[in-house]
């Protein structure tokens, strides 16, 4: 998959997180669950980068 294919999955699983959430929690949970999403997302594009540094 492309960089640019990868980004565009990152934003709609995001969004739908987002969505989500304001219909779940409050304010604090919601803040919460985004930087753990955030964290998420960027773990997994050290990982598709680190396996195309050792692909390469």
């Amino acid at each position: 998959m492309s960089g640019t294919a990868y980004k565009t999955l990152g934003f709609l699983v995001w969004r739908g997180g987002m969505w989500y959430l304001r219909r779940r929690s409050g304010l604090v949970k919601r803040l919460g669950a985004g930087a753990l999403a955030a964290s998420a997302v960027a773990a997994a594009g050290a990982a598709v980068a680190a396996r195309r540094r050792s692909q390469a």
